[in-house]
């Protein structure tokens, strides 16, 4: 505690703190029996039968988390300002990820130790108090959250060499996720939309350009019998050509909430929010509805947005044709990854404490009266979109938003 040493002499600092720490655990949060083949007894026509669930690995082990936080504590002008600065560095290693296993194994997939991880970052808890007198309190909280992620090492039986027009990133991808060194986790691999072609209407995808034979027109091979990639990305109206790249994240860098409240002769009344700044969602209840396939028949639902498609009177550059059976134009792409930032007004609370002289008489410490109301709002880049309901980037049109509530009721206090 800085503030009580001999030397420092700051009459406006009521507190400084300096605080350094270093933690280290374990994580084994994915089920037990891992490291042997486990099995589901069903019943097959009439007889018992083991049914193969998970394939073991006898080499797994716990996922090791180590934490190092450095940070300073303060409260300034008669406690008018508080709050904290903490920076971290966490490191994960040996992490935990289930591999999916082709369906002639007869199980679903396993559980391995992949690489390391690293996040670091810088969190900011401030809580201020511009007015104060003997009726009337003005309080505000704000706390933020900014951090970067990155892999920073993986097994190299884990590497695949089809990704190296990257450089030095290497990995593996796993559907639509790719995990690579150096880059975040949840990094969205997948088609890149490039737009809509101005006289077919049709979508554009981006491809690598590759060497081509002038007279046989076919790739060009190196020694190794590969593609000679010719380091240009051109597009294509084909999405089976279109190529698979790099398409950002599903974390975001900055996050936090705020919160303000008003106390006046024995009312109050506050507000909370919370706040997400940045990283990608994919909005897959947008694309269903903006796919133009047959089970869009009579009763269906399809977004607004099929109005501003391309047509040859009101051509677009951003939504491509809208045609009767044309899947390809909803197909999995970086055209429905939105921008996941969202602020979400959390919560709202008004009460009234009653004077102490009436509560007295009715042999009470305290008594409050309040009414409250949670999961009021949430506004997003898109109107239904919300970006809390997956972590890791998905927006599944089977979920419900979080559940408004409203409530009423005293708290007392003997």
């Amino acid at each position: 505690i800085i503030s009580k040493e001999d030397f420092f002499n700051a009459d406006w600092v009521n507190l400084l703190k300096f605080k350094v720490s270093y933690g280290e655990q374990g994580n084994d949060n994915i089920g037990s029996f891992r490291y042997v083949d486990t099995y589901t007894l069903i019943n097959a026509n009439g007889h018992p039968a083991a049914q193969p669930a998970t394939k073991g690995n006898k080499d797994i082990t716990w996922e090791k988390n180590g934490n190092f936080n450095v940070g300073v504590e303060f409260e300034l002008f008669n406690t008018r300002l508080n709050g904290s600065i903490d920076g971290f560095y966490r490191t994960t290693h040996d992490m935990l990820m289930q591999f999916p296993l082709p369906a002639s194994s007869g199980f679903m997939g396993y559980y391995d130790n992949i690489g390391n991880m690293m996040n670091a970052g810088i969190e900011l808890d401030l809580q201020a108090t511009p007015i104060r007198t003997r009726d009337f309190t003005w309080t505000i909280g704000l706390n933020m959250t900014w951090y970067k992620n990155k892999i920073v090492k993986l097994p190299d039986e884990r590497k695949a060499s089809h990704i190296d027009r990257w450089g030095e990133l290497w990995g593996y991808t796993s559907g639509s996720t790719a995990y690579l060194e150096d880059i975040p986790m949840y990094t969205y691999w997948m088609k890149k939309n490039a737009g809509v072609d101005p006289v077919s209407g049709k979508s554009l995808y981006y491809m690598d350009e590759y060497e081509i034979d002038p007279d046989t027109k076919q790739p060009i091979l190196d020694e190794e019998g590969e593609r000679i990639y010719t380091g240009k990305v051109i597009t294509t109206d084909d999405y089976d050509k279109g190529d698979n790249y790099l398409c950002g994240t599903a974390l975001a860098p900055v996050y936090g909430g705020f919160n303000t409240m008003f106390e006046y002769k024995g009312f109050d009344l506050s507000f909370a929010f919370n706040y997400q700044i940045g990283g990608q969602v994919y909005d897959s209840g947008y694309q269903a509805l903006m796919t133009p396939s047959i089970s869009n028949s009579a009763g269906s639902n399809i977004h607004a947005d099929v109005f501003k498609a391309w047509t040859a009177e009101k051509p677009s550059n951003t939504i491509p044709r809208w045609q009767y059976n044309d899947n390809n134009v909803a197909q999995t792409q970086s055209r429905f990854l939105t921008d996941a930032s969202y602020l979400s007004l959390q919560q709202i609370n008004f009460g009234y404490t009653l004077p102490d002289n009436v509560v007295k008489k009715l042999f009470l410490n305290k008594l409050r009266v309040y009414f409250a109301a949670e999961n009021i709002w949430v506004w997003s880049q898109r109107q239904g979109l919300d970006p809390r309901q997956s972590f890791t980037g998905g927006n599944n049109i089977n979920y419900y938003a979080p559940m408004r509530t409203f409530s009423g009721g005293f708290t007392l206090s003997f």
